[in-house]
């Protein structure tokens, strides 16, 4: 009777356990080992294993095609000689025993084979979410899926010709296509957040949404900082409100499903000319001469409905998140009815109680109101501004009813929570590293917004004046703002305040909101009082005749606010962004831990609030106190985060650098010219360690 040994043979290709066209083995009577491969892969095992017969005691393997006569030949030889192994202990043992052996068998295979396709799963998963884990924190409720079907077997080759499709797929070019369903890239089910394993790109059409919000920037943060006023600071806050909402729409779209089509780029395009038809009639919205604001709704409408349009459609061709679609479809639907009411309302009380006056009468007004140098503004209409916020409010915050329906339907036991249960079963989700780097890009064109609205032109010889000195104090503000934000705020993240919790995420995603608007209007006021004229060495005739006529000779009360209160109400979101993650600490501790840190930055928001009202400091005074605010900020909270058993200032020992090789192929490597052929020192297996210092 022949024993059949058994062992391992290594996997040559180097893929996963679970991953198609991995070589698989089996047993012959004799002992050998038969190795079954891909055609692609044979002539390296054959190449390998003849070598490896040299070995002692030699290793005995056999290495055929997957699917040859070869292959079949000795599978019909082991099972033949098992079928003749099975009867010798039917014999011996008795029937029963070896019906019980065998079922028991049956089941430790079919265990076994699942608990390799779950474990093949989790290393396939782990290798491509745990960089993300390490940036934002690990979820135990967390599970991914696959693009293809896993094998019943475990991962063993199930036919050659899947298997061949799978190695053209993989070397073959994708085309794009005009048309493609979409996939929902990661939703809740049961408890569970399940999720694609591919990592969500940013898609080359987001990047040129951006390009357009680059303009949309300037134009309503430097026209908000000529008339520093009540109303154009409202005007300021709906226009960008309602352009920061399309942003999210398409961050959401691309976030949630993939599609990646012809189609999918013409419809981004069309929403991005209809933000271009709103950004046109931003600056004259609310304007008591020329209101543009039905215009402006008209074009914000058109995206807005049109993205409706495109959840129904969605909910219709994916019916696993059709709940959700319907809720926003509705959502939006809702808000659209006040935004078509408040285009119904005239803008100012007058309008809206009195006829209007005659052509004769209005020259006449406004050639009195001229002559005697007054201008004056009609109150807007109340009416109209109640249903402008109503309808943003349902815009912004809408998102939130179908977040609480689905919350409550997972954790209550009623027929209500039952019907809801159902209908929004599958919940998609927020891509973690999609939002976040889609956010950290808007941030970073709002810090650049600030540097380009410092800079100037000077008219001088050698312009060491009070011009650019505020202009290199704003610079370093920027610097500062950018490094709390990226640096401080966003690194050494245990977990992200998306992954932490419900109230978290919400509080990380609103307070960017604030923190972007504040420090635009910041950033205004600042470009504003670069080229004020209200400060010692800071002469008119310094600038050329652009900036002479964007100055000014004082720092009227509308940019102090705009200025100092912006600053503050962005450091304080920023510090609520903080508080909404949970970080990491050294090994040794902090100096000081995170609430002393966010104290001192609230402490300072507070000081900047105050200094709105300090009347008798100019440009100059008031910038260069703000960067010494922001600073001490920044300088403070490197220190407290720092380990507390280290030195602030380093280690003070020296670098020192390692490389593994042999002095012999290292000098067969090197070329007559003195370079290393990197080529030829790969192919050598036996190296030595090197230390160079």
């Amino acid at each position: 009777m022949s024993v059949i040994r058994t062992r391992s043979i290594p996997s040559q290709t180097g893929t996963a356990p679970a991953q198609r066209g991995r070589p698989s083995e089996f047993l012959l009577p004799d002992g050998r080992s038969v190795l079954v491969a891909l055609p692609k892969d044979i002539d390296a095992l054959r190449k390998r294993y003849v070598q490896n017969h040299e070995a002692n005691p030699p290793i005995q393997v056999e290495v055929v095609v997957h699917g040859s006569d070869e292959h079949r030949h000795f599978l019909r030889l082991s099972k033949t000689h098992h079928e003749t192994r099975r009867t010798q202990l039917r014999d011996q043992l008795g029937p029963d025993v070896v019906d019980e052996l065998e079922a028991a068998r049956a089941q430790l295979d079919r265990l076994d084979a699942q608990l390799r396709a779950i474990e093949a799963a989790a290393d396939e998963s782990a290798s491509k979410l745990n960089p993300n884990f390490s940036k934002f924190g690990f979820d135990a409720k967390l599970r991914t899926y696959a693009d293809e079907e896993g094998d019943d077997d475990g991962g063993e080759v199930v036919s050659s010709a899947a298997s061949s499709y799978s190695v053209a797929k993989g070397e073959a070019g994708e085309a794009l296509k005009l048309f493609k369903r979409p996939v929902v890239r990661q939703y809740f089910h049961r408890g569970l957040l399940w999720r694609s394993a591919e990592e969500t790109e940013v898609m080359s059409f987001e990047l040129f949404l951006d390009l357009l919000y680059v303009g949309i920037i300037a134009i309503n943060g430097d026209h908000v900082a000529e008339e520093p006023d009540g109303k154009e600071l409202l005007r300021f806050v709906v226009t960008f409100a309602m352009s920061w909402r399309i942003w999210s729409d398409v961050q959401q779209v691309v976030g949630w499903f993939e599609t990646d089509d012809i189609l999918q780029r013409v419809e981004i395009l069309f929403v991005i000319a209809c933000l271009l038809g709103q950004t046109t009639n931003m600056l004259q919205a609310f304007s008591s001469e020329q209101d543009s604001f039905t215009q402006l709704v008209a074009f914000y409408l058109a995206a807005r409905l049109f993205m409706a349009i495109y959840y129904l459609i969605t909910g219709y061709l994916v019916p696993l998140v059709k709940g959700m679609m319907i809720a926003q479809a509705l959502n939006i639907v809702v808000g659209a009815a006040f935004w078509i009411a408040s285009t119904t309302v005239s803008t100012t009380i007058d309008d809206a109680t009195t006829p209007a006056p005659s052509l004769e009468h209005r020259s006449t007004t406004e050639a009195a109101g001229e002559a005697e140098g007054t201008h004056h503004e009609k109150p807007l209409n109340a009416t109209r501004l109640v249903l402008v916020f109503i309808a943003l409010a349902i815009d912004l915050f809408g998102s939130v009813v179908p977040m609480v329906l689905f919350r409550y339907s997972s954790s209550h036991d009623t027929a209500a929570a039952r019907r809801l249960g159902r209908f929004f079963e599958f919940f998609p989700a927020i891509n973690i590293e999609h939002k976040v780097e889609r956010t950290n890009a808007f941030v970073s064109l709002v810090f650049g917004y600030s540097v380009v609205g410092i800079m100037f032109q000077t008219a001088r010889v050698f312009p060491l004046n009070a011009f650019l000195g505020k202009a290199i104090l704003g610079l370093v503000q920027a610097a500062v703002f950018n490094w709390l934000y990226f640096e401080v705020d966003g690194k050494n993240i245990r977990t992200h305040a998306i992954r932490r919790s419900v109230h978290s995420a919400m509080a990380w995603q609103w307070a960017h909101l604030v923190l972007i608007m504040a420090y635009i209007l910041a950033a205004a006021g600042l470009s504003k009082m670069v080229v004020l004229t209200d400060c010692s060495n800071a002469p008119l005739d310094g600038l050329t005749a652009f900036y002479q006529a964007k100055s000014s000779e004082t720092l009227s009360l509308g940019l102090r606010l705009y200025y100092c209160i912006g600053l503050g109400i962005a450091l304080s979101s920023m510090g609520l962004i903080s508080l909404s993650h949970e970080h990491k600490v050294p090994l040794g501790m902090c100096r000081l831990p995170k609430w002393v840190r966010l104290s001192n930055r609230f402490g300072v928001c507070v000081i900047l609030f105050c200094l709105s009202a300090a009347q008798g400091l100019n440009s100059l005074h008031l910038i260069s106190i703000t960067t010494c605010l922001c600073a001490w900020t920044l300088c403070f909270e490197l220190w407290a985060k720092s380990c507390r058993q280290s030195s602030f200032f380093g280690d003070g020992e020296a670098c020192q650098y390692t490389a593994s090789c042999a002095k012999r192929r290292l000098d067969a490597a090197t070329n007559d010219d003195g370079e290393i052929d990197i080529v030829k020192l790969g192919r050598s297996e036996k190296t030595a360690a090197v230390a160079v210092a």
